[in-house]
């Protein structure tokens, strides 16, 4: 009877997050393949037009371009400033240093991204010179948000190496703080730093709470004009949606699979030790 009973409770709780979750990316799916979708639970025929349409405009391609400008710039800049933050709060074993590392690490949770919006607008839209509506402002904001998720990885995968033997033993053998920077810090760290890429940069193009407060007409991003486009044609906005959700999948699975690979190779290592 237990058995019977913990069974049920499985596949209620899965057909209750098939509805929740998958359902509507299912619908939506559809929906960009589908000719008409208006007062029915399904659309109805068959069209690639909605595709067609989206990488002919302009406006969605050069919003596409914009967000994968600005998420590759904030992979490559939160990446050396990662880099930089995780030795100096490994090596210094300073309190307070690590007390900073922690609230920047939580600044996602702590500080929503329209309060983070709204101080931007403030503190950068002055009468003589403002960056609201400026590429650079929607970057700089995307580097505050995402950094956290380069931190998390690169501190996990920090934590993990024994650095100040390995840096000790560097500098007895006459290495230079450059070759002990780029041949034994940067490859010790790479599962974090491609982990920590791929999260900033899967963040970073689907976040619409900060672009929207701080783009102007030349510099929306690509979720912005997503959200547009859903008052323009439901079949249309489908099709950019899925593209969107693509991407995320696309993001997660790398995670995973170098998740997988770095594990592998770290036992093949340990066993042909």
């Amino acid at each position: 009877m237990d058995i019977l009973l913990r069974r049920a409770v499985r596949f209620s709780a899965g057909v209750a997050w098939f509805s929740f979750v998958l359902a509507p990316i299912v619908l939506i799916v559809m929906g960009s393949f589908g000719e008409k979708w208006f007062g029915t639970l399904f659309p109805t025929g068959f069209t690639l037009s909605w595709y067609a349409d989206l990488f002919s405009k302009r406006m969605y391609v050069r919003a596409m371009g914009m967000s994968l400008l600005v998420a590759s710039l904030a992979v490559v800049i939160n990446a050396f400033v990662g880099v930089l933050s995780v030795y100096a709060v490994s090596v210094l074993r300073v309190r307070w240093l690590r007390r900073v590392f922690d609230f920047v690490i939580l600044l996602p949770i702590a500080i929503p991204p329209v309060v983070m919006g709204l101080g931007l607008v403030q503190a950068f839209n002055w009468t003589s010179f403002s960056l609201v509506g400026t590429w650079q402002l929607l970057l700089g904001a995307h580097l505050v948000y995402t950094l956290p998720f380069m931190l998390r990885p690169l501190m996990a995968n920090m934590e993990m190496l024994d650095w100040n033997t390995l840096e000790e033993a560097g500098i007895s053998l006459g290495a230079s703080p450059l070759f002990l920077a780029t041949r034994v810090l940067v490859p010790n760290l790479l599962p974090g730093l491609f982990s920590g890429a791929i999260m900033t940069f899967a963040m970073s193009l689907g976040e619409f709470q900060l672009a929207v407060m701080v783009t102007g007409s030349t510099s929306q991003t690509y979720p912005v004009v997503l959200y547009q486009a859903f008052y323009v044609s439901t079949g249309f906005a489908c099709a950019a949606t899925t593209l969107l959700v693509l991407f995320g999948i696309l993001s997660l699975g790398a995670v995973i699979s170098l998740g997988r690979w770095f594990g592998a190779g770290r036992a093949r290592f340990v066993l042909d030790g």
